[in-house]
């Protein structure tokens, strides 16, 4: 499935439940991207929550106590909630997601290649 997929069936749900991407004026538009913002920043929170409770475990082995099992899926889910939001923020735009990600993986790789090893 590729991310055009992914993104009709979300915002067809979100539009099911009432939470639209198109606007009658700018003035809405904004603030529903605002209150995605909030959304998403929720879930990173919550993900990054998680990766602290992970290296405190790490850090201090038995003294803490987290089964890292159980936090794993947790994170993965989370990660998951934050991509929805900007698959919903990417909508509001009229944005391809796909299309401007991989523009960006070319920029990126053009940016980054005095990085790479050149032998």
């Amino acid at each position: 499935m590729e991310i055009k997929d992914l993104s009709e069936i979300q915002i067809s749900l979100d539009e099911k439940n009432g939470f639209p991407v198109k606007f009658s004026s700018q003035q809405k538009k904004y603030d529903q991207i605002t209150k995605d913002l909030v959304g998403l920043f929720g879930e990173i929170g919550e993900f990054s929550n998680l990766v602290k409770k992970i290296n405190l475990k790490l850090e201090h082995g038995e003294k803490y106590d987290l089964n890292r099992e159980q936090i794993e899926p947790l994170m993965r889910e989370e990660l998951a909630d934050s991509f929805i939001y900007i698959i919903r923020i990417a909508a509001i735009l009229d944005m391809d997601l796909e299309t401007e990600v991989i523009k960006k993986i070319k920029t990126n790789e053009k940016r980054y290649s005095k990085l790479r090893d050149h032998e």
